[in-house]
């Protein structure tokens, strides 16, 4: 193996409950919560109800069900099925550096392998600080996005060695599942360019299923290329460019998982500032009084603002749902931005429209300097009678560290699965999730999903 793969299966195989900090298991807990909520809250949709017909039944002894329906399938097409839900209203975690990812999209391939193998909740918390350590310290080194690929990229590989724990790989088996993740599983940008598909969400679904066949068959004795991130035709020199996989969290060093961004909206990373930063304008100017608005924002939120063009006249909810100026323009007119917003077709309304007309968005320079610590979005309007109103929020690495409280990501559960599940279904999911690490076998955690 090259020296990443090593390290890699390394520090997978070593990485124990024992060594997780409170910090990190607490961040487990709110995003299992928080992913669940998604994908109950995303079960009604079209991608999500096609990802659930390709699930079929299987004889094999290794099952895992689907949740809502709960229908008993291979743990690879659960995860497919489950994940395409988790994200679905693009409302679950993101994490951005250098570049951004959904790390949250690798809990599906967790919990479907965990469900299989019958894990207890400890080893269903360790797999997961797994695949959010690995997924997010690739998105601090490599800029996949200005390269031509996606972030399933990661979520691939989180999903293999997250899968391949619970699995109780050996050693030279994760090095195996990591090589045989990657090499195959090349997901491209053009699924985030011009007018989105149904695909951005099932994209995520892939990435989980393949990472669990990756586990099954380096379980099985496959081997994969032993150079399969640094060598000539590796990940590193046809892929990412050059990175280091060290160091990994552990040891005196915090686990990322806690640095990841729970949504408040379910819109784009990129969006989520630019939305709060318009409530908060909203308080200033009423919408009716608004001739223009000037938007700067920093550099890695800008390059997909401006262009592409369907950006400004979304006809699909995964168009709208990235786009920062039909993000602005709901929270301006309707005073929220919710899984509402894009049901009730919000992106195809005239007065959206002609808001979304009147704006223009610039890099500003000092944001751009800022970033990643800083995020900056300052909205000013101007009226109808010339009046100038402004409005500058900032989101910086300890807000997002400190994150939603517990009651925070409840009430955000709630009003995602209220709809579907019964309120007795909801207080005890919750209540078996906050005490995940007390839980003795992950199949009950399906057991109470049933739509």
């Amino acid at each position: 193996m090259d020296r990443s793969l090593e390290y890699l299966s390394d520090y997978a195989a070593s990485l124990s409950y024992n060594g997780l900090t409170d910090s990190a298991v607490r961040a487990v807990k709110q995003r299992f919560i928080d992913s669940i909520g998604c994908a109950i809250g995303g079960y009604t949709a079209e991608p999500c109800k096609i990802a659930r017909r390709l699930c079929s039944s299987t004889g094999s002894p290794l099952t895992a069900r689907v949740i809502g329906s709960l229908f008993r399938t291979t743990p690879e097409m659960a995860a497919f099925a489950n994940s395409t839900m988790v994200r679905y209203l693009d409302f679950n975690d993101a994490y951005r550096v250098k570049d951004a990812g959904h790390p949250s999209d690798a809990i599906p391939a967790v919990l479907a392998t965990g469900e299989a193998v019958h894990a207890d909740g400890k080893a269903l918390i360790t797999a997961t600080v797994l695949a959010y350590e690995v997924q997010c310290r690739i998105i601090e080194e490599t800029v996949l996005d200005q390269k031509g690929w996606d972030q399933p990229v990661y979520v691939v590989l989180g999903s293999a060695l997250g899968a391949g724990k619970l699995f109780g790989l050996t050693r030279e088996q994760l090095g195996n599942a990591a090589a045989l993740s990657l090499t195959p599983n090349m997901a491209l940008y053009q699924n985030r360019v011009g007018e989105l598909s149904m695909w951005k969400a099932a994209a995520a679904g892939m990435a989980a299923r393949q990472g669990i066949f990756a586990a099954l068959v380096a379980q099985e004795g496959m081997t994969g290329p032993e150079e399969a991130i640094e060598g000539q035709y590796g990940l590193m020199n046809q892929v990412t460019g050059q990175f280091s996989i060290e160091p990994l969290g552990g040891n005196g060093m915090p686990f990322r998982i806690s640095r990841t961004n729970i949504k408040t909206f379910p819109v784009r990373d990129s969006c989520q500032l630019v939305a709060r930063t318009a409530l908060e304008l909203r308080k200033q100017v009423a919408p009716e009084d608004i001739r223009s608005l000037h938007i700067k924002t920093y550099s890695s939120a800008y390059r997909w603002a401006v262009e592409p063009k369907q950006l400004w006249e979304p006809k699909t909810r995964e168009t709208a749902d990235h786009s920062i100026p039909f993000s602005i323009a709901a929270a301006i007119l309707d005073g929220e931005v919710s899984p509402q917003t894009f049901s009730r077709g919000r992106f195809l309304a005239p007065d959206v429209l002609d808001l979304m007309g009147r704006m223009h968005i610039e890099n500003d320079p000092d944001f751009s300097a800022q970033t990643p610590d800083v995020r900056n979005c300052s909205i000013e309007a101007t009226t109808v009678s010339g009046e100038t109103r402004t409005a500058h929020c900032t989101l910086t690495a300890e807000d997002i560290e400190r994150g939603m409280t517990d009651e925070e990501v409840a009430a955000k559960f709630i009003g995602l699965v209220q709809d579907i599940l019964t309120p007795a279904q909801t207080r005890t999911t919750l209540d078996m999730l906050w005490r995940l690490e007390e839980l003795d076998d992950a199949a009950r955690i399906l057991d109470n999903l049933e739509a």
